[in-house]
Parts: C-alpha cells; structure tokens; sequence
C-alpha cells in the first residue's frame, strides 16, 4: 500500500510544479520525456533487462498515446485549475468500465451504468461551480477532455501488451516511443527549448523523477495490492491535488466544487468496487471448474 500511496502523494504536489515552472507545456512535455528515457534506461541497465523488437513494436502504439496525453495533461493544467483537470480525467476508471464490455467481453450491468451517469452529472456540476473561480478556463477543461480520452486508449493498449511484457521493458519501449514522438512536435510548436532557468531544471528533473518513479511502483505493487484498493488510492490524488493546489498556488474552492467533487469520487468508488468484484467472483468460478481430462 505504501507502495501505491507514494505516487498518490508524489504526482498530487508534482501537479503544482507545471504551474508554477516558466516552462510551456509542450517543452515541458519534451524534457520530462527525454530526462525519463534516460532514468528508464539507466533501470534497464542495471536490472539487467533486454528489450527486443518485439516488445518495442507491441509497445509503440502506447508510446505515442502516452505523448499525446502528457501534451493535452500539460496543457491543461497550465490553462485552468488544477483540480477541475484532475476531477474531468478521475472519468477514467468509468470509461474503463463502459469500454471493457465491448472491448474485452467483460459485463456491465445496468447499475454500474447508472454510478457511472451519477459520475459523470457530479463532473458537470464541478465544473460549473469553478466557472465562477478566477483560475477556471474552457480550453484548459478542454484540454483535460482530451487527455481523458487518450490516456484511456493508452490505458487500454497498455492492458493488452502489459500480458506478454515485463513492466520495466514496457515502460522503458512506452518513454521511448514517446519521447521521439513529442519532438517535431515540440519542435513545431515554437515553444522555447532552451534558455531555461536553472531553478526550472530542478523542477523539471523532480517531475521526471518522481512520475516515472512513481509508475514503476505501482507496476510492482499490482502483484501485492487487490485492484480495488489500488485504484481507490489512486483516485485520492484528486481531492489530495485540490487540498495543495489551494495552499500551494492559491486556487480556491467553492462550496459546489467540494459537493461535487466528493460526490464524483464517491461514485467513482462504487463503480470501481463494483467492476473489481465482479472480476473477482468470475475469476473464482473459472478457478472451481473442473481441470479437463
């Protein structure tokens, strides 16, 4: 559990760090990746690793996901507030849920659907609640739209490769990829590269360090934490980023923001709850089945 709520605590102050470097988001994107790829490496080497073609080819597709949604995370945290970018994308586990029964021919009964919609309205009615804050802005939820949409293709891509693939040869083929993708793209952008300020480096390789860190910890921790509880951990980085966004950067919250936000989280549990005990009680059924003679 320690584990798990390390990353929690760590990505929850880490999130204030985009705000508060004079770096854009794109190139801030570009050196997290590049100064990730080189930790990721320095891991390969002295875990004694080996990443074959294979793996990175399986990988690739994830890589390129995991550019994008750092580009549109970025982004949007340096647009709007910090917690209605973190509340808009705590959506994931639903939209996990939802896209799992087609995808991965896992059932979705109707009350899970209806936890869902009950998330979804508690968002809505965030969002509208910081429009009245000085710090909210529509392209930035914008943003944080779209980085819930790909980082939940990636989350998808990942489940499936991450069945073949060692977690440290994954992530390692996933920073990558990403890292060349993100730069024409931040070549492109015409954001600044360099000239940037020694205190901005330290930030920097502090956010590099800690998120990739903060991966490869709850890589190891799926095989000795239960996935319910895990991923309710994990949704504690919103309130937690809200809390030291309001002391650190000064982003207030109204009273329909509090409301709202508790109440996403609270169905956001139920659904999570929910679709972790039915994976349960269908993976102990397929245990109880006879072994074929």
């Amino acid at each position: 559990m320690a584990a798990v709520l390390a990353p929690v605590v760590g990505w929850s102050f880490a999130n204030t760090i985009v705000k508060i470097v004079h770096v854009q988001p794109v190139a801030f994107a570009f050196w997290r990746l590049w100064l990730a790829t080189a930790t990721m490496l320095l891991v390969l080497v002295v875990t004694r690793r080996r990443v074959t073609w294979r793996i990175l080819k399986a990988s690739a597709p994830g890589g390129v996901l995991f550019a994008l949604n750092l580009v549109f995370f970025f982004s949007a945290i340096r647009h709007t507030a910090v917690a209605d970018v973190l509340v808009i994308g705590a959506l994931q586990p639903a939209l996990t849920v939802l896209a799992a029964g087609k995808m991965f021919g896992e059932r979705v009964s109707r009350g899970d659907v209806l936890w869902i919609l009950a998330s979804v309205a508690g968002v809505i009615a965030f969002v509208v609640g910081s429009r009245s804050t000085p710090n909210w802005s529509l392209i930035g939820d914008l943003f944080a739209v779209g980085s819930l949409l790909v980082f939940t293709a990636y989350f998808f891509v990942s489940k499936r490769v991450r069945r073949q693939t060692g977690p440290v040869e994954f992530m390692v083929c996933v920073t990558v990829v990403a890292a060349v993708v993100i730069t024409p793209i931040a070549l492109l952008s015409g954001q600044p590269l360099s000239g940037i300020r020694w205190q901005d480096w330290v930030w920097l390789v502090v956010f590099a360090i800690s998120a990739q860190g903060g991966h490869l910890l709850l890589a190891w921790a799926h095989n000795h934490v239960d996935l319910t509880v895990a991923t309710l951990l994990i949704l504690a980085e919103t309130p937690l980023s809200a809390v030291i966004a309001l002391v650190v950067l000064g982003q207030p919250l109204t009273v329909i923001m509090i409301v709202a936000g508790l109440l996403t989280m609270a169905c956001l549990g139920v659904v999570v709850y929910r679709a972790t005990r039915t994976s349960a009680v269908f993976a102990d059924s397929e245990d109880a089945e006879p072994a074929p003679s």
